[in-house]
């Protein structure tokens, strides 16, 4: 059955439960909730690159968040996507690398010390929500604020039914005054940027045009959004997954504290191991044929990205977590049109930070890797809090 994570022990409980599908049943429908499942490599492929059968566009529900760039189809999207990708091109980034480098140092100087931390509150939260607050312009003295919207979304993923079946949706007023708080917070931003332009991508959205049209202040709350939350939620959970990954195979830490260049394929295989979003969703737009089995036109689709890379038809041995696996064509970021434009961002704030991180904090490992508890939910996975301890540094 499709668990809700708890525990360390549901990621597996899950994991093994889409193996059996995968096997079993390929292409599913959850009768409660109306919304079709995909499970195999190749299908949730298709589902998430062949747009002309698959659109992005959600069905209206009693939601407050609002539509996205996430939620669009071409041309749309792309029109949209060309705003913000002068901010995550090759130059673009290898200017930023030098201040990740700097934040990051500034925060192990934090803790070096102590010889213990919470990873996510102290370490993974941190890094991510500074790099991408300091992008859109968001003060220093702002980003609490982040902390505790963030919180409140993460501990309320929407179930199935609330998201496709709007007369089962049964949201709650946190979700609904949060999203009105950051929608308040953001438009006030931007007010104030009219008058008052800065260096920063809240201020650039002010002034670009699609289609010869200014874009309206709730496109660009919505843009904002998208941003601020997706651009640091991401990263956050891959620093404390790596952690927990590498704690989770002897003498690996070790291995990478020595040799720094095995890093990046060692974040490839956290993406694909425990994926920070589990699944996707699509809307069918036709009657299309998967493994046999009929979607229907209009039908709610969920393509799991999670069970997409741990197909063994894709990956050998793909229970294991393998630092050196090669080929790796995991389906973290997505494919095609809608491949994640801030994932050389996370992948280079990764490799920074945990380069780092183990290279200043010696003998880092777990306090109790049984106690973690991750976020409830089926799309996001990540960890509420990760206590660790380390060799503290006396200079």
């Amino acid at each position: 059955m499709l668990h809700t994570l708890r525990s360390v022990e549901d990621f597996y409980r899950q994991h093994s439960w889409l193996r059996q599908m995968r096997e079993t049943c390929p292409v599913w429908l959850d009768e409660r909730s109306g919304c079709w499942h995909v499970f195999r490599y190749n299908d949730v492929y298709r589902v998430i690159t062949d747009y002309a059968s698959f659109s992005s566009e959600k069905p209206k529900t009693s939601s407050a968040a609002g539509s996205s760039i996430l939620s669009m189809d071409p041309p749309r999207h792309k029109q949209y996507r060309n705003l913000v990708a002068y901010a995550f091109t090759p130059r673009a980034l290898a200017r930023l690398s030098e201040r990740i480098a700097v934040l990051t140092q500034e925060l192990l100087d934090k803790i070096r010390f102590k010889g213990q931390m919470d990873l996510v509150a102290d370490f993974a939260y941190q890094l991510p929500t500074i790099v991408i607050a300091e992008m859109l312009g968001v003060p220093a003295s702002d980003r609490s604020l982040f902390k505790r919207w963030t919180d409140v979304l993460l501990n309320h993923q929407v179930d199935d039914a609330e998201l496709f079946r709007p007369d089962l949706a049964l949201e709650t007023d946190d979700i609904e005054h949060t999203y009105e708080e950051l929608k308040e917070y953001l438009e006030e931003a931007l007010k104030e940027r009219q008058s008052n332009p800065k260096e920063d991508m809240m201020s650039d959205l002010l002034a670009v045009e699609m289609e010869g049209k200014r874009l309206s202040m709730e496109e660009r709350v919505n843009f904002c959004r998208i941003l601020l939350l997706a651009g640091h939620l991401t990263t956050t959970n891959l620093l404390s997954s790596g952690i927990w990954c590498f704690d989770g195979q002897p003498g690996l830490i070790e291995q990478l504290r020595k040799r720094p260049e095995l890093m990046p394929g060692a974040i490839e295989e956290v993406l694909r191991y425990a994926a920070p979003g589990w699944r996707i969703t699509r809307m069918a737009r036709t009657d299309v044929k998967l493994a046999e089995v009929t979607i229907p036109a209009g039908a709610a689709i969920f393509a799991w990205l999670a069970s997409a890379n741990w197909d063994s038809t894709q990956f050998s041995d793909p229970d294991s977590f393998d630092v050196a696996r090669s080929p790796n064509k995991h389906l973290t970021f997505g494919h095609g049109i809608h491949f994640c434009i801030g994932a050389p961002l996370a992948r280079m704030e990764a490799t920074i930070a945990l380069s780092m991180l183990l290279e200043q904090l010696p003998q880092l490992c777990l306090i109790d890797r049984a106690a973690l508890e991750p976020f409830e939910g089926t799309t996001l996975f990540g960890f509420k809090r990760m206590p660790v301890t380390f060799v503290p540094q006396t200079n």
